[in-house]
């Protein structure tokens, strides 16, 4: 049977209608009742707090991490870019237990994967996803001395979970939006046929706002925190019809025993065998989103990424990833 994971991005801390769309989200899937996965941030768990009916909802789900500051400068990409491995790490292991000033981008006190322990007690974090899926090596490695077992933000894998590195890595998703179309249906339907694991990803904030929040941030930490144009109500409403419909055939596929959908994270014993070409395809699709959406290209991460892939890769794989660490970096 195949198995299918629905996702939510929990991220957008400045328009206070995140908190309306997260609600309705939530309130459809205790109508349905199918568990999802909750890929919170540092700074949107500082705002939970004050909603303890949201809380409460969400603790009947899987939590994760989704980062300490998301899009506050640096970003992970940024300020793992370094030429020492070790330096990228501990510098991981500060920024994600640390609350990030969503202005400065500095680190001000406790927070991050700290504070979403806090508000959800007992319940383990055990998954995180990366902002932008733009995940690096030393920094991954320091969310699994935080506690995190499983990845969701890279494409290692399109089809079934892999283990390596005492990480369980979970497919790509198959889709980061839902507008209800044909098109949505066609992408959705191919994964559960094709992959035996299929992810889900979606964004409140996109179903309620016109433009990502994170928009202020692209071209540098902003002076204000401004709020974007959201949608019209009546766009948004549609656009939450249109998923429940979609919740509604995903319901007759599993009781029909064609799909499992749940939310339990699963150990993979099926170890990672990669070879240069999707170590290299794996790197620049994580390098999209600094590169894309704030100008930013990396200089030593791919490096990162060929030294902690370096067990997996095939014997006869490994001079051609000699020779691209060899290379002048680019500047």
């Amino acid at each position: 049977m195949h198995q299918l994971l629905l996702t939510f991005d929990v991220e957008d801390f400045i328009n206070p209608n995140e908190i309306w769309s997260l609600n309705t989200f939530l309130e459809l899937l205790k109508k349905y009742e199918i568990k999802a996965i909750f890929f919170i941030t540092g700074h949107m768990s500082e705002i939970l707090v004050n909603f303890p009916k949201t809380l409460e909802l969400l603790k009947n789900h899987e939590i994760g991490f989704h980062s300490s500051g998301h899009s506050a400068r640096p970003i992970i990409a940024e300020y793992t870019d370094l030429q020492s491995y070790q330096q990228a790490f501990l510098n991981s292991l500060k920024r994600e237990t640390a609350h990030i000033d969503p202005l400065t981008g500095e680190t001000k006190g406790e927070g991050g994967i700290y504070s979403l322990q806090d508000i959800f007690g007992s319940k383990r974090i055990r998954a995180y996803r990366s902002p932008g899926m733009s995940w690096t090596p030393p920094h991954l490695e320091a969310l699994v001395e935080l506690g995190i077992e499983y990845d969701f933000s890279s494409n290692i894998s399109t089809s079934e979970l892999v283990h390596y590195r005492r990480i369980t890595f979970y497919p790509y998703t198959c889709t980061q939006q839902w507008k209800g179309a044909l098109s949505d249906y066609k992408v959705f339907l191919a994964a559960i046929l094709k992959q035996t694991v299929a992810v889900l990803d979606l964004h409140p904030t996109w179903f309620v706002n016109l433009t990502m929040w994170d928009s202020i941030y692209y071209a540098g930490n902003p002076p204000i925190l401004s709020r974007v144009l959201e949608r019209p109500h009546r766009d948004a409403e549609a656009l939450f019809a249109k998923f429940e419909l979609l919740l509604k055939q995903i319901n007759v596929l599993r009781r029909s025993g064609l799909l499992a959908v749940d939310s339990n994270l699963t150990k993979s014993n099926k170890k990672l065998s990669a070879t240069f070409s999707q170590v290299q395809n794996c790197y620049e699709t994580s390098m999209r989103w600094p590169i894309k959406f704030f100008n930013y290209r990396p200089r030593f991460i791919k490096a990162h990424f060929n030294e902690f892939f370096e067990n997996a890769m095939q014997s006869t794989d490994m001079q051609q990833c000699n020779e691209s660490n060899s290379k002048p970096l680019r500047r």
